[in-house]
């Protein structure tokens, strides 16, 4: 599993991604696909300092973030040395106190890219480049939380708080190495994001460590996300998702996530794995604290 996809959550609301699944490039045709749920809750988070605090309504209620995702992700070999990345999210959403939970379900961002290998052997380099979009849920003209009928009744929520809006775009620079006959692994991918709109650009780094075990031919796979505001963010425009809050600037929002898996080969061939895994957010300025049990299914071609 040294070339499984792992797209992990950096964005603050929606599984985001920078994609860091090793600098392992697959031949043509070759890859792998992931299908994948996950359940983000939180209510609490950081402010502006760091502080963390209990997120609340107008009302003084708490006020919950539970976040179901279902996900597709893959990476496939295009020509010698360069492969395809993609990640699908899908998002069943429930916000708000537990007495007046506001829903919100269908797809949500997605992230396509390339990767170029640039040195192969025992310590393989690449380069990437990724796009996210939010081409499955954005509406023209400016944002609104809600979907109005002619006569100005609301009639249900709009598709766009299921995401970010805007695109992103990120280049970043992977480092790789296997040890113990190929079951474990060490993964690294650092690089710089682009942002469209009123949020701050960002400086993200993955990195990954797989140890194998002793039965059932598992590994055990440790995780760090990190994500750095460069703090450029400008004043929130009508068609942004977000704007500067009382205690919190989504726009300039910094995180720190770590995470724990167990992965399983399925079947004689070893080409199907099973993974259980759980992440925490740990540190954030302006950052929701979430924690995130989440399951895949994973298959090399």
């Amino acid at each position: 599993m040294k070339r499984r996809a792992l797209f992990l959550l950096v964005a603050l609301a929606v599984p985001t991604e920078v994609l860091a699944g090793g600098a392992w490039v697959p031949p043509p045709g070759k890859g792998d696909v992931q299908l994948g749920v996950s359940r983000k809750t939180a209510s609490t988070s950081w402010n502006r300092e760091g502080e963390t605090f209990r997120n609340r309504n107008s009302a003084g209620q708490i006020s919950y973030h539970d976040f179901r995702y279902a996900y597709l992700s893959g990476e496939v070999g295009l020509l010698p040395r360069l492969s395809t990345r993609f990640l699908v999210t899908y998002l069943d959403g429930f916000e708000g106190p537990h007495s007046d939970l506001e829903q919100n379900t269908g797809l949500s961002d997605a992230w396509v890219g390339f990767k170029l290998a640039l040195a192969e052997g025992d310590w393989p380099m690449a380069v990437g480049a990724t796009m996210r979009t939010p081409t499955f849920y954005d509406l023209p003209g400016a944002y609104s939380r809600y979907l109005f009928d002619a006569q100005g009744q609301r009639r249900g929520v709009s598709p766009e708080w299921r995401g970010l809006l805007k695109h992103d775009y990120s280049l970043t620079w992977l480092l790789s190495h296997s040890y113990r006959d190929g079951r474990g692994w060490i993964n690294l991918e650092t690089g710089y994001t682009w942002r469209e709109g009123a949020p701050a650009d960002q400086v993200p780094l993955t990195a990954e460590v797989g140890y194998p075990l002793p039965f059932w031919k598992s590994s055990v796979k440790g995780s760090l996300v990190y994500v750095q505001s460069v703090g450029n963010d400008s004043p929130r425009q009508p068609d942004d998702r977000f704007g500067r809050g009382v205690t919190t600037n989504f726009n300039d929002a910094s995180m720190a996530r770590l995470g724990v898996a167990l992965l399983t080969p399925l079947g004689r061939k070893g080409t199907t794995t099973l993974e259980v895994g759980y992440n925490q957010w740990v540190w954030g300025v302006s950052a929701r604290r979430y924690r995130e049990p989440y399951l895949s299914i994973g298959r090399s071609f």
